[in-house]
C-alpha cells in the first residue's frame, strides 16, 4: 500500500512522517461501525472508508447527560460527532438485559473537526465515574476538553488516544495496534459477558443439550462398562415385563384354570397341573433371581465408573483454577469455589450413572408396556395411555422454571458456605472480639435464605409429583371401573387378563415416577455441570505468549515504562509509573499504606498485567517471557505468609522440590529459622497446620524467607519481609538478607526505613505515583516526604529506647 506523509507544524519548522497506510479490509471494517447518519456526515467532510484509521464511542456530554457520541481518526483529521439531546435514546448498560439502547428515527449530530497537524496530543483523564478526553493544540500549554464518557467506553478512548499518538510520532500502524484489544462481547439475549469471547457461549443462556453432551464425553473411557450396564438394565426391563404375564395370565388363566392346551404346550401329560404349577413358580423364582443378579452386576460396573468420572471432573475444575489469574480469585470466595469443586461434580455424576441408564430402561419399559396393553385390550389401554403424552409435554414446559429454582438454591448454598468458611478462617478474630452471637445472627440470615430456596424448590418440584400421581391413580381407577364393567356386563374379558392388565398399569407407575423425578435430577445435574464448565472455560487474564522468550541466564535489569493499573475501573492504583533497576542492585520502596507499592512488585512478577505501559526484564517485555523462566527467576517474600499443611521441611522445599536436605537446612540457617525448628518436637519433620497457626508470626515469616532463599532467584522481592518479627530477630534476618542479595536484583518494600539503609536507590510512592527518587542521603537532603517519615520513625524509636 502507498505511504502518506503527515505535516506537523512545530515551532518554526515543518516535520514530515511517513506512515504505512492501513489495510483496505480493516479500514472498511472500521468505517462500517459508524451509523448511516454519521457515514453521511463523514463523507460530507471528505472522509471516505479508505481514510478511516480508527473509531471510538463515548456516551456523555459535559452536562453529564447521555448522548450518542463518536470519534473518527484519519491521517489528517479528528472528527467528533455528538447527538443533540434525544428523549428516545436510552442508555445501554453492559450486562443488563432490561436497559437496551433504543434508537428510533433519526438523530441530529453536532460536529467538531480537529486537524491532526495542529493538535499536539490527546490524553484521557480517568475519574471515579466519568472519564475525560483532552486535546492540546500545538504551541499551547493548556488542555481542552474534547469528550466525556462513562467507564463503559474508557478502553475505547484510551485506544483512540494511543493510535493518535502513534500517528503523531510516526510509528508503524500495525494491524495489532489499530485493532487493539478485542472488545468485551455480551450475550444478545441477557447481556451477560461471555467467559470466552471466541466461543460466544453464554452460561445463563447455554443450551442444556450442549452441556449434556459435553458432560457425556467424560464417560467415553468407560464405554465398555457403560455398555454392560445398559445390557443389564435392558435385560432387567424385559424380565420385569415377563413377570406380570407369569403372575397373571399364566398363573390364573392357564394353570389354576387347568387349561389343557397349556399342558400340551409344556409337553406335560393330562392332569399334571401340579407339575405345571411348580414350573411356573420356578420360572417366577428364576425371573426374580436373574433380576437380582443383573442388579448386582450393574452395581459393580457402576462402582467402576463413578469414582473415575468424579475424579476427572474435579481435576479439570481444579486445573482450570490453577491456570486462572489472580484477578479471578479477587472476585471469588473460597466457600463458593469449594462448592464447585466438591459438590457439583457429585451432583453431575449422580444423574448420568443413576439416572440416564435407567431413563433408557424406563422409557423402554413404558413403550413396551403400552404396546402389550394395546395388544391385550385396546379399549382398556387407550383411556390409560392418552394421559401420558399430556403429562410429558407439561413437564417439558415446566422444566426451565425448575432450572431457575436450582440456580437460586445454589446461590444461597454458595453464600452460606462462604460465610462458614470466613467464620472458620477468622475464628481467632471472632473469639478475640467476642462476636460469636453476631456471627450466629449472620449465619442464621444466610441459613434462612437457603431454607427458603429449598422450600421454593420443593414446592415447585411437588407439581411434578402431584401431576404424575394424579395420572397414576386415575389410570388405576379407570382400569378397575372399565375392566369390571366389561367383565360383568359383557363377559368378554377374562379375570386373568384383567389382573394382568392391572399389573401392567401398576408397572407403568414406576417409569412415570422415575420420569417425574428425572426432571428434578436433570435440572440439578445440568445446572451443576454448567457451573463447572464456567470455571473450566474461563480464560486467564494473564496468558503466556504462543512462542515465549526463554531466559536461562537472567541478569535482572528491570524497567517500567509509563505503567498504569487498576483492579477495577473506578480506582486507579498505579498512575504512569516509570522506573529502572539495574541488575544486581537493590531498590527500596517506601510510602504510606495504599500507595501502590505491593501492586507494583506484583506486576513485575506478572501476577497482573498493566492497563497501560510496559514492563521489561533485561530489555524483554515481561509479557513475552516464558512463565517457567519468569517464575524460576523471580521470588517474592510477602507480608502475607502462607504455610501449607505438612512438615516444616516440605514447606521450605516447596520452592525447590529437588533440593537436598543440606540445602533446605542451609536456607533455614540463612533465614534464622534453624534454631526454632530444632526446638520443635520432630524438628524438620514436625507437622504444622494449613495456616501455620502453631507458629508465631515471626516464625512463619522466617520459613517464608527460607523458602525464597532456597529458590535461589535472580530477582528477589521483599514485601515487608520483616514486618512480623521483633527487633532482635529483624537484625538477624537482615544480616541473612544482606548476604542473600549479593549479586541479585532486589526490590524491598518496608515501612521500617532502617531496613533500607543498604539500598542502592530509594523511591517514595504516594497515591500511585513516584514522588521522590534517590539515595538515602539525597532524599534526606531534600527534606521531603522521605525526610519526614525518617524523622517520625526516629522519634518513635527513641521514645521506646530503641535508638
Amino acid at each position: 500500500m502507498p505511504d502518506f506523509s503527515i505535516e506537523r507544524k512545530g515551532k518554526g519548522a515543518w516535520i514530515h512522517h511517513s506512515i504505512p497506510y492501513l489495510n483496505e479490509t480493516l479500514a472498511k471494517e472500521i468505517f462500517r461501525k459508524l451509523p448511516p447518519a454519521l457515514k453521511t456526515l463523514a463523507e460530507e467532510q471528505g472522509i471516505t472508508e479508505d481514510d478511516c484509521l480508527i473509531t471510538a464511542r463515548f456516551d456523555m456530554n459535559f452536562e453529564e447527560k447521555y448522548v450518542d457520541g463518536w470519534l473518527l481518526l484519519t491521517k489528517t483529521q479528528v472528527m467528533l460527532a455528538q447527538s443533540v439531546k434525544d428523549f428516545l435514546y436510552t442508555k445501554q448498560y453492559k450486562g443488563c438485559m432490561d436497559q437496551r439502547e433504543k434508537i428510533t428515527g433519526s438523530k441530529t449530530y453536532e460536529l467538531q473537526m480537529l486537524s491532526v497537524a495542529e493538535t499536539a496530543s490527546l490524553q484521557v483523564l480517568k475519574q471515579v465515574a466519568t472519564n475525560i478526553l483532552f486535546y492540546r493544540p500545538e504551541g499551547e500549554e493548556n488542555d481542552i476538553r474534547l469528550a466525556l464518557c462513562s467507564n463503559m467506553y474508557l478502553a475505547q478512548l484510551r485506544h483512540f488516544a494511543a493510535v493518535f499518538e502513534a500517528v503523531k510520532s510516526g510509528k508503524e500502524l500495525t494491524e495489532e495496534l489499530l485493532r487493539g484489544e478485542k472488545e468485551e462481547e455480551y450475550c444478545s439475549k441477557c447481556g451477560t459477558m461471555y467467559p470466552d469471547p471466541e466461543r460466544k457461549i453464554c452460561p445463563r443462556c447455554m443450551n442444556k443439550s450442549s452441556v449434556f453432551f459435553r458432560t457425556l464425553s467424560y464417560f467415553r473411557p468407560y464405554a465398555a462398562s457403560i455398555a454392560g450396564m445398559f445390557i443389564c438394565i435392558i435385560a432387567t426391563a424385559l424380565l420385569n415385563l415377563v413377570w406380570p404375564y407369569l403372575n397373571g395370565t399364566i398363573l390364573y388363566d392357564k394353570v389354576l384354570a387347568k387349561d389343557p392346551q397349556f399342558l400340551e404346550f409344556l409337553n406335560l401329560p393330562a392332569g399334571k397341573y401340579v407339575t405345571a404349577l411348580l414350573l411356573v413358580v420356578l420360572s417366577m423364582f428364576m425371573t426374580k433371581l436373574t433380576i437380582q443378579v443383573f442388579g448386582i452386576i450393574q452395581g459393580v460396573l457402576n462402582a467402576r465408573i463413578i469414582p473415575g468420572v468424579v475424579m476427572k471432573l474435579k481435576t479439570d475444575v481444579f486445573d482450570s483454577m490453577g491456570r486462572l489469574s489472580m484477578g479471578f480469585y479477587n472476585s471469588k470466595q473460597t466457600g463458593s469455589l469449594m462448592t464447585r469443586v466438591m459438590g457439583d461434580s457429585e451432583e453431575v455424576t449422580g444423574f448420568f450413572i443413576d439416572g440416564l441408564p435407567f431413563m433408557a430402561s424406563n422409557i423402554f419399559s413404558l413403550v413396551a408396556t403400552a404396546v402389550i396393553m394395546l395388544r391385550m385390550n385396546w379399549k382398556l389401554a387407550v383411556p390409560v395411555l392418552i394421559w401420558i403424552p399430556v403429562v410429558l409435554f407439561t413437564s417439558y414446559k415446566m422444566a426451565p422454571t425448575l432450572f431457575n429454582y436450582f440456580s437460586s438454591r445454589h446461590r444461597a448454598r454458595r453464600s452460606l458456605n462462604s460465610r462458614v468458611n470466613d467464620n472458620l478462617t477468622g475464628a481467632r478474630v471472632v473469639k478475640a472480639f467476642g462476636q460469636e452471637e453476631k456471627e450466629l445472627v449472620h449465619f442464621d440470615k444466610y441459613n434462612k435464605k437457603l431454607m427458603h430456596a429449598d422450600v421454593d424448590l420443593v414446592r415447585f418440584d411437588n407439581h411434578f409429583t402431584v401431576l404424575y400421581a394424579a395420572v397414576e391413580n386415575l389410570s388405576n381407577l379407570l382400569v378397575w371401573a372399565l375392566g369390571g364393567y366389561m367383565l360383568f356386563r359383557y363377559g368378554d374379558l377374562e379375570l386373568g387378563i384383567l389382573i394382568t392388565f392391572i399389573s401392567y398399569v401398576g408397572q407403568l407407575n414406576n417409569p412415570l415416577d422415575f420420569i417425574a423425578f428425572s426432571f428434578h435430577w436433570w435440572a440439578e445435574s445440568m445446572t451443576s455441570a454448567q457451573r463447572m464448565f464456567e470455571i473450566i472455560d474461563s480464560l486467564p487474564e494473564i496468558t503466556e505468549k504462543e512462542n515465549p522468550v526463554h531466559m536461562d541466564n537472567m541478569r535482572g535489569d528491570i524497567e517500567l515504562k509509563n505503567v498504569t493499573f487498576s483492579y477495577d475501573k473506578n480506582k486507579t492504583i498505579l498512575k504512569n509509573v516509570s522506573l529502572k533497576v539495574e541488575g544486581g542492585r537493590m531498590l527500596g520502596i517506601v510510602g504510606r499504606s495504599g500507595a501502590g507499592k505491593t501492586t507494583l512488585v506484583n506486576m513485575i512478577s506478572r501476577l497482573y498485567d498493566p492497563d497501560e505501559g510496559e514492563i521489561f526484564i533485561d530489555g524483554i517485555p515481561v509479557k513475552d517471557i516464558a512463565f517457567n523462566d519468569l517464575r524460576r527467576n523471580v521470588a517474592m517474600v510477602s507480608q502475607e505468609t502462607y504455610i501449607f499443611m505438612g512438615s516444616v521441611y516440605s514447606n521450605i522445599a516447596y520452592a525447590n522440590p529437588d533440593a537436598t536436605k543440606e540445602e533446605v537446612v542451609q536456607a533455614a540457617v540463612l533465614a534464622s529459622a534453624h534454631d526454632f525448628i530444632c526446638k520443635m518436637p520432630d524438628g524438620y519433620d514436625t507437622i504444622i497446620g494449613a495456616t501455620g497457626r502453631e507458629l508465631s508470626g515471626g516464625e512463619r515469616q522466617r520459613i517464608s524467607i527460607a523458602r525464597a532463599i532456597l529458590a535461589n532467584p535472580r530477582i528477589l522481592i521483599l514485601d515487608e519481609a520483616t514486618a512480623s518479627v521483633d527487633t532482635e530477630t529483624e537484625k538477624a534476618i537482615q544480616a541473612s538478607i544482606n548476604f542473600l542479595i549479593k549479586g541479585r536484583t532486589t526490590i524491598s518494600i518496608a515501612h521500617r526505613l532502617s531496613t533500607l539503609r543498604d539500598a542502592d536507590r530509594l523511591v517514595v510512592m504516594d497515591e500511585g505515583r513516584i514522588t521522590e527518587e534517590g539515595s538515602h542521603e539525597e532524599l534526606l537532603a531534600r527534606k521531603g516526604t522521605y525526610f519526614k517519615l525518617r524523622e517520625l520513625q526516629t522519634k518513635a524509636l527513641a521514645m521506646r529506647g530503641l535508638e
